[in-house]
C-alpha cells in the first residue's frame, strides 16, 4: 500500500476503518521494521499550508495547531516505502 504512493496515517485508517491513533502506532513499528528489513521509508513531514512551517518527520498523526503562526489548516505527514 505503501510502496505504490505516498499516503497519510488518515487515508489509511480511513480505508482500513481504523481509528487514526491505532494505524499511528502500527505505523511506527513498520517504519522501524522496515527500515531494519533495509528498504528505505521517505517521511514527507506535516506542514502548515499558512506559513509552511514543517513540523518534525517522527510526528506522523496530523498536528492541531501550528507553532510558528497557530494556523490550524496542516497538511498531514505523508509516508512511502521504496524497496530495495
Amino acid at each position: 500500500m505503501l510502496s505504490a504512493a505516498p499516503r497519510s496515517v488518515s487515508s489509511v485508517a480511513r480505508e482500513l476503518g481504523l481509528t487514526r491513533g491505532e494505524v499511528e502506532s502500527d505505523f511506527e513499528h513498520l517504519i522501524r521494521s522496515v527500515r531494519a528489513a533495509g528498504h528505505r521509508v521517505i517521511v514527507q513531514p506535516a506542514q502548515c499550508r499558512t506559513c509552511g512551517f514543517a513540523f518534525d518527520e517522527r510526528k506522523l498523526a496530523k498536528p492541531s495547531k501550528c507553532p510558528a503562526c497557530r494556523g490550524s489548516r496542516i497538511l498531514e505527514a505523508q509516508i512511502s516505502i521504496l524497496k530495495s
